[in-house]
């Protein structure tokens, strides 16, 4: 097995590993994992649009735009996590999002540099996947609270 192929295994394997520790809890967040896996394939089909980044080694070869444990598996998760976790304080927060940002980046960078996993393509420079990272948490926490406040407020109407 090589390195592509254990970075996908082994990243998809941690991220099911983690949901099944934290299982309890987690099932109100599942709609944030669904929308996070469209979220992701969206972008991909954007990436491979305008050449952005791509997935030369896959270990599911049917899908050549997009990379199905990353997009259907650990995004998922990860949103799922980042949205139940999400602190209450202001400063927290900032820490939370610059953090998680970070992190995933500096795991996404030697990624792209030394293996096959994932490669940019037509300019694209990891600071533009810092920045994707950045909004898409706050994105997914905005579909996690409009999701829910929405389903408040549509139960009182019906209580009415």
């Amino acid at each position: 097995m090589g390195v592509e192929e254990f970075i996908q295994y082994g990243s998809m394997t941690i991220a099911i590993m983690l949901l099944i520790l934290k299982r309890k809890g987690m099932k109100q967040y599942v709609p944030v994992g669904m929308f996070a896996s469209l979220y992701a394939n969206v972008w991909c089909y954007v990436a491979k649009y305008f050449d952005l980044w791509h997935f030369p080694s896959r270990i599911f070869p049917i899908a050549e735009d997009i990379s199905i444990p990353v997009n259907m598996v650990v995004v998922p998760i990860i949103a799922m996590f980042w949205v139940r976790y999400y602190p209450v304080r202001f400063k927290e927060k900032l820490l939370w999002v610059f953090g998680a940002t970070t992190i995933l980046t500096i795991v996404e960078v030697p990624i792209e540099k030394f293996t096959d996993a994932l490669a940019y393509g037509n300019g694209y420079q990891w600071y533009y996947s810092y920045i994707l990272w950045f909004f898409s948490w706050f994105i997914w926490l905005g579909f996690h609270r409009w999701l829910y406040n929405g389903h408040r407020e549509f139960d009182s109407l019906l209580k009415k």
